[in-house]
């Protein structure tokens, strides 16, 4: 458990175990505590990375710097700063977006891409053509999320996502102890960090059409009960990509159905040449 300036921001991160290096990519909202069972299980042969993204959990707030382009570099230094030459990433919803961005122009530097619910990657505004059964769009969802927290504070806010549900947020997981989890990690974070999530938002670029370049496999994981599910046939065009779909989970099938997931992220991993 440290933490290392990179890129101008104090950005936390967890090392477990030895191997081949996997490294973790939360999505927007989230935190490393949502791969605890993926760290668990890959450490025993891994050498295993997660960390909070700039303006998450335990990471630094600086006043700028959250675009795409920006978060890349936080992860491209990151892993200079640890010496970490190659590695399987795993990415989550808006996370795959800076994982597929490394991926595109450090090619020589990836074996492998694991992209779990991997919408986002539309972009702006193209994904919210996906998001149809949100009542908010991704900036209205975050400047409310802003104004529960300034008003009634993480308690609140935890207390109004458990009793609004479905209607206010329908990616929530069904199981209600792992519901719990989600929304006290996504209550987690600084006030001022729900309106920076829409400079990230509003600066990711379709990039659909650039994922023809990545030479590395890639595996899709989604749930097959995700609100706005992966669509693998955009992906079609790629070297070596297939996709997983997990019975009975919606956007977090790592939580949801951990053993599934696992299974599927452990043959992607057997797969790959040493």
């Amino acid at each position: 458990m440290s933490s290392i300036v990179v890129n101008g921001c104090d950005l936390y991160y967890e090392l477990r175990g030895r191997g081949p290096d996997l490294v973790f990519v939360h999505g927007e909202d989230h935190g490393i505590e949502m791969f605890e069972q993926q760290l668990e299980r890959f450490s025993a042969e891994h050498r295993c990375l997660a960390y909070y993204r700039r303006g998450h959990g335990k990471s630094g707030l600086p006043p700028y710097g959250y675009s795409l382009w920006c978060q890349a570099l936080d992860l491209a230094g990151l892993l200079d700063a640890l010496g970490i030459e190659c590695a399987v990433i795993v990415a989550v919803a808006m996370g795959t977006t800076i994982a597929a961005s490394y991926a595109i122009d450090h090619p020589a530097r990836v074996r492998g891409l694991v992209l779990v619910s991997w919408y986002e990657l539309d972009g702006y505004p193209l994904m919210e053509r996906r998001r149809q059964r949100h009542s908010m769009t991704f900036a209205e969802l975050h400047l409310k999320i802003h104004e529960i927290m300034k008003a009634r504070g993480a308690e609140g806010l935890i207390e109004y996502m458990t009793r609004e549900g479905d209607a206010f947020l329908p990616i929530l997981p069904r199981d209600a102890r792992v519901r719990e989890k989600v929304i006290r990690m996504m209550a987690s974070h600084p006030i001022e960090h729900y309106v920076k999530a829409a400079e990230f938002y509003s600066s990711m670029p379709n990039l659909v059409p650039r994922m023809k370049a990545i030479e590395c496999p890639v595996l899709g994981i989604c749930g097959e009960d995700d609100p706005s599910p992966d669509r693998p046939e955009l992906l079609g065009g790629l070297r070596d990509f297939r996709e997983v779909w997990i019975p009975g989970a919606r956007r977090f099938s790592l939580l949801e159905r951990p053993d599934a997931f696992n299974d599927a992220l452990g043959a992607f991993l057997g797969s790959l040449p040493a």
